[in-house]
């Protein structure tokens, strides 16, 4: 599989790095469902890599949705697509 990747910091500001925290952060403390992929996969972004499209198809969106929890699937949804804004820019 090859991951599109990004220069984190030529590209990411630091309000997005805290979003991208605060959702690890909410993931992390919901029980019910296993978040791990979708963490693993925001902790990437950190690295260069954008996941955003395997994000927005993790099976934890609908669950999310489905559990109550809509209002973290769409910030996922909304941090994945700046995460793929990203990666039109070559990683240096």
């Amino acid at each position: 599989m090859n991951i599109p990747r990004f220069n984190r910091h030529a590209n990411m500001d630091s309000a997005t790095q805290s979003r991208i925290l605060d959702l690890i952060s909410d993931l992390e403390i919901i029980e019910r469902c296993s978040p791990r992929n979708v963490i693993n996969m925001l902790y990437g972004a950190f690295d260069g890599y954008d996941y955003s499209e395997l994000i927005v198809q993790d099976e934890l969106i609908s669950q999310l949705t489905n559990g109550g929890n809509g209002h973290l699937a769409n910030e996922i949804e909304e941090v994945a697509e700046i995460i793929k804004s990203y990666s039109t820019v070559t990683a240096e």
